[in-house]
């Protein structure tokens, strides 16, 4: 019978004789059973079977009572299975008779396995065994205080490995919900928590794994009273920088997590500069020297006329020093002389903190917030940031960090309060001494070519003003000429030419031009094209398929002409695949254009560069918002097809990459009567990113910047189309009144324009807000007839948002009774259509509806599947709302605690994002008992 007989104390008790199961006697026989179970093949003395059956006070003769109880077990499992022993009993069974030890065996093979894929094999097989909580309901002081959470222990430990080896070596989605579980059974267990946030993190869920930290955080607080460890901390910055997360339990698998690596390429044979290169090199000597060891940053200013070198000078010294600041090195161009205006100190700040991984939602609205942000990640960081082409020490100011860190500044500026008031290190470039500018052009073309001619050479770098721009367009057209005579000859004559044309005025200018003009008429009929249709174009840089856009080629072959552009060092490559001209020579491509392109040819030029930019963000909204009426682009049809994106994290990727570009080129669109309708139609685009993604206060700038396009435009449908989209910014807010003012503006100029679908749109916003405002009557009014529109042209998304905005009216009205089924319809059919996005929304409105009328499970449930869809969608800022509501719902039940953990969690995503309803919350969570 011993050989048939099996025990399972992984779960519910189990013992097994053949097919049968046997009933165990329960209570301290239990207790006795599981002591000879633990210690299969060993004695179990009567004192310790006693001190476990009663730890405090026990029978006047404690022998007896056990013998009592192990003969009762006898007569159950049989009596020749628990023998007598000298000083106790031993149960004589097999251990592989008993599910636990089979489950140690299979962990003593998983740990001693050679390759990975059989340690994860064996440690799956042992895990099967478990069958929920060890000896199951058994009760008593020693199971619950030292064996149940011993052998709970031995189950956490070979389940994290298994999750460990599983995410060193399969995709992480199939395990978030299992620790999303584990992490809810078992909150203050920090190690789920770090395995979850990993998997997230490392399933491109930036968003969710910065909540999940979040979550943690306040359960440990809450629950123990604790911070999170060290691990999680760490975990979380790097979430918060974007770097790839190290398995949390695994030490066989390390890798070095990436660190931002932003400086554009060193120029090989840098020559000349010796002078301030020593300066420069003197600031950083020493153990001591400024911006080392959590001291004060040391920023140096680097100032000087256009094509001095000041870039150039700057990149060569970073990257001479670059070695000590291993952390980040970052590279900013500042735009202070370029065509669309300087960059503001809140856009470099957000572009830096992109740069360094911090996710959009994270970056708060303030410029003071997004500095402050700024420096509290680069704080006791070894970082070098190089701030190029700065207009003014007002713009650099507020992106300096607080401690430690090297940046360089560049600037035509002096730069002079930066030296006053922070501590600058300035170094001004005047004109290269000809000596050195003689060896910057012998580094080119060769020593001996300037030996054999040296008065050329010297009246060569006279001609380029002795500027190393003009030197490095000119020595690259030198190599290609017999002799350097003769390319002074050429260059004179191209001088006098300019000169001729001229105005008879001084003109600081006119010897690059001749410069350029020389070395431009080297390049190829295709090369000269794309660098007239490069001057047109107005963002600071230009990927390689924008540029095939305005150049109307393919990418290849675009690639092609702006590789020959580089050789000539008439274009810079920053970054891969990104370009962008020095300002002078943009200037110059601009009159090229001008005197080589027809009208007609730049007009069209630019309108394929905005057509790339508009139909590529129509593409990426389709991702992001499938069901989403796109009306506003008509009449405008793509000149060729727009890329495709895989899916949303795609499309936000491409987003957040040409963001800078696109607010720069919609601006300079807005301002023109020719091109603002693209300024307006690209905004319009955006709005699901600006919702996703985007502070409100620049979304809410794009948004008013579309606005004034439309008016330039004279397009009233386009007007319509971006108040609409104001009010509904004004309307997430919280400002009725502002909401109301700019959607009865929309539908206005919709009515005008006899546009139905827009009419439609606004009058169910109309009514929403109106209902929110307490005017009832005139908002299921506007509701209905909003209604009876869309149901005539047949569009089913639109039905939906109408059915959702009325149940918000009839909620605000305390007409619950109808609310809940407009919910339940509008929620039908966003699930048929797909739309994520309204789903979310429709159902945090019915968990609202739900919770008014005392239906708390059926608000909870909304509320969970609401903030799920937001997570999923990474939208934090709808995801801390919906927390809130649940919170409030978790709080008037009387679960005080879990609805402040709940409560704070939201107010910490709300504050991160300087959202207004923050201030809100704070007073909410003080009335929390």
């Amino acid at each position: 019978m011993a050989a048939e007989i099996s025990f399972g104390i992984l779960g519910p008790w189990e013992v097994r004789i053949g097919r049968d199961v046997l009933t165990l006697p329960v209570g301290q026989q239990r207790t006795v059973l599981a002591s000879l179970l633990l210690s299969v093949g060993e004695s179990v003395s009567t004192r310790m079977l006693a001190r476990r059956l009663w730890p405090d006070q026990g029978p006047d003769w404690p022998q007896g009572a056990v013998h009592t109880y192990v003969t009762r077990l006898r007569r159950v499992i049989g009596a020749e299975l628990i023998q007598t022993c000298p000083d106790g009993y031993q149960l004589k069974v097999e251990a592989g008779t008993v599910d636990l030890h089979r489950f140690r065996d299979l962990v003593r093979r998983a740990d001693a396995a050679a390759a990975a894929e059989e340690e994860l094999a064996l440690l799956r097989e042992s895990l099967k065994l478990w069958r929920g909580r060890p000896f199951g309901n058994s009760r008593g002081a020693w199971l619950e205080q030292e064996v149940i959470p011993l052998l709970t222990e031995e189950w956490f430990a070979a389940t994290e490995r298994r999750i460990d080896l599983e995410l060193a070596t399969e995709p992480p989605g199939h395990l978030i919900a299992e620790l999303s579980d584990l992490t809810h059974r078992y909150p203050t267990r920090e190690s789920l928590w770090a395995r979850l946030i990993t998997a997230l993190h490392r399933g491109g869920r930036r968003a969710e794994a910065l909540s999940a930290y979040q979550r943690v955080r306040t359960v440990l607080s809450e629950e123990l009273g604790l911070d999170p460890g060290e691990q999680l901390v760490r975990l979380h910055q790097t979430v918060l920088m974007g770097e790839a997360a190290d398995h949390p339990g695994i030490t066989p698998v390390r890798r070095e997590t990436p660190r931002p690596r932003q400086l554009p390429h060193d120029i090989v044979g840098f020559t000349g500069r010796g002078q301030e290169l020593a300066a420069l090199e003197r600031l950083l000597s020493g153990a001591s020297a400024p911006g080392r060891n959590g001291r004060a940053p040391t920023v140096v200013a680097i100032d000087g006329a256009p094509g001095a070198g000041k870039t150039t000078l700057a990149v060569h010294w970073a990257h001479r020093v670059a070695h000590a600041y291993p952390d980040a090195q970052l590279y900013l161009n500042l735009r202070g002389y370029g065509p669309t205006g300087p960059m503001t100190s809140a856009a470099a700040a957000e572009s830096l903190l992109r740069r360094l991984g911090v996710v959009s939602e994270a970056i708060p609205l303030d410029v003071d917030e997004r500095c402050a942000l700024l420096r509290t990640i680069l704080a006791d960081r070894r970082v070098l940031i190089l701030l190029d082409n700065a207009r003014d020490a007002d713009q650099v100011r507020p992106l300096l960090p607080g401690t430690s860190g090297l940046v360089i500044v560049t600037s035509r500026n002096q730069l002079r309060s930066l030296s006053i008031r922070d501590g600058a290190h300035r170094v001004t470039l005047g004109a290269m001494p000809e000596a050195q500018a003689i060896e910057l052009l012998a580094a080119t073309v060769g020593s001996a070519r300037v030996a054999r001619e040296p008065e050329a050479a010297s009246r060569l770098v006279a001609l380029c003003d002795h500027l190393p721009l003009a030197l490095a367009v000119v020595a690259e057209r030198a190599q290609r000429a017999a002799t350097l005579g003769e390319v002074v000859e050429g260059l004179e004559d191209e001088k006098a030419r300019l000169d001729n044309l001229g105005t008879g005025e001084s003109d600081p200018n006119t010897d690059l031009r001749a410069v350029l003009s020389w070395s431009y008429g080297a390049l190829s009929a295709e090369a000269a094209a794309t660098f007239h249709a490069l001057g047109l174009q107005p963002a600071g840089d230009i990927a390689l398929e924008a540029a095939a856009a305005l150049a109307g080629r393919s990418p290849a072959e675009v690639e092609r002409s702006l590789d020959q552009l580089l050789a000539a060092h008439l274009l810079e490559q920053r970054l891969p695949r990104r370009y962008q001209l020095h300002d002078l020579i943009r200037l110059y491509a601009v009159d090229q254009a001008r005197r080589h392109m027809p009208e007609e040819e730049q007009r069209a030029a630019v309108r394929r560069l905005l057509d790339h930019y508009l139909f590529t963000a129509v593409s990426a909204d389709r991702q992001l918002l499938p069901g989403r009426r796109r009306d506003f682009v008509a009449p405008m049809r793509p000149h060729r097809p727009p890329p495709v994106f895989a899916d949303a994290g795609e499309a936000l990727a491409w987003l957040e990459v040409e963001f800078d570009s696109l607010r720069a080129v919609t601006s300079w669109a807005a301002a023109n009567p020719s091109w603002a309708g693209y300024a307006w139609r690209t905004t319009m685009a955006m709005t699901s990113f600006f919702d996703a993604r985007i502070p409100w206060s620049d979304g809410l700038d794009f948004l008013m910047l579309a606005v004034r396009a439309a008016r330039t435009a004279n397009e009233p449908t386009g007007e319509a189309y971006t108040l609409n989209s104001v009010g509904c910014h004004y309307s997430d807010r919280g400002d009725v009144a502002l909401a109301e003012r700019f959607f009865r503006d929309a539908l206005t100029r919709f009515e005008s324009a006899g546009h139905v679908h827009g009419e439609a749109m606004a009058l169910g916003n109309l009514g929403m807000v109106l209902g929110e405002a307490g005017q009832y009557d005139p908002a299921e009014r506007h509701l209905r007839r909003a209604l009876e529109l869309h149901e005539r042209s047949r569009y089913p998304r639109g039905i939906a948002l109408v059915l959702d905005n009325l149940g918000i009216a009839h909620t605000v009205a305390g007409d619950y009774q109808r609310a809940v089924p407009a919910f339940r319809q509008a929620h039908e059919i966003l699930v048929q259509v797909g739309d994520e996005p309204s789903l979310a929304q429709c159902l945090r409105n019915m968990g609202r509806a739900y919770a008014l009328i005392g239906d708390v499970r059926n608000a909870v449930r909304a509320f969970r599947q609401a903030i799920e869809v937001f997570r999923r969608m990474g939208n934090q800022r709808w995801e801390a709302v919906t927390l809130a509501d649940l919170g409030e719902v978790l709080n008037g039940r009387g679960h005080a605690m879990l609805a402040r953990g709940i409560l704070r969690t939201a107010l910490r995503m709300m504050t991160d994002l300087a959202d207004p309803r923050a201030h809100d919350l704070e007073a909410v969570l003080a009335t929390t008992t």
